[in-house]
């Protein structure tokens, strides 16, 4: 074996186990977005009209805390309750009309408040799997040096965040 076919041997090593490392940091995120996903879901399923809101936010910062944490970044709650609260208003008028509609739901005893459950808890499963889900994406760019971690809370990663919550939320209606 000569210097050169070592080199190369160590190269293609540390490649493989790099690859392998990311592979299962986004297995992990990918498991803690599943999680908050039900977690968010029962939130919706609680029967008080409009009680779950402030509930739902802290649970996906929450989760956007875990995920850091599997990537190893370092970033402000407050940061990412901004980064929750701007990328969830891109959902539009769908999303809005569904968690109004669900929430005026509750109001009317018996069918109404079972039927507001019921769609309030898939609204909040589907945003907070969309979110995790872009995320874990932006993430992934940082980590593959195509976005600096410091820009996460920042236009570019708002922008990469906002376009993925997009293309998320696009998939989940097929």
């Amino acid at each position: 074996m000569t210097v050169t076919d070592k080199l190369d041997y160590e190269d293609d090593l540390l490649e493989d186990i790099q690859e392998y490392e990311y592979q299962e940091m986004f297995e992990k995120a990918n498991n803690i977005v599943l999680g908050f996903m039900a977690s968010t879901a029962a939130t919706g399923a609680v029967p008080i009209p409009f009680a779950d809101a402030p509930l739902l936010v802290g649970q996906q910062v929450a989760m956007m805390v875990a995920i850091n944490n599997v990537f190893t970044f370092n970033i402000e709650r407050d940061a990412l309750a901004s980064l929750v609260t701007a990328v969830i208003g891109v959902g539009g008028a769908t999303v809005i009309g569904k968690t109004v509609v669900s929430n005026l739901l509750k109001l009317i005893p018996g069918v109404g408040t079972g039927a507001g459950c019921v769609i309030s808890a898939g609204t909040a499963g589907v945003i907070t799997l969309a979110l995790g889900k872009a995320y874990i994406e932006v993430c992934k760019a940082v980590k593959m040096g195509k976005l600096d971690q410091n820009d996460l809370t920042k236009k570019a990663g708002l922008d990469m965040l906002k376009k993925s919550f997009k293309e998320q939320m696009e998939k989940s209606k097929k």
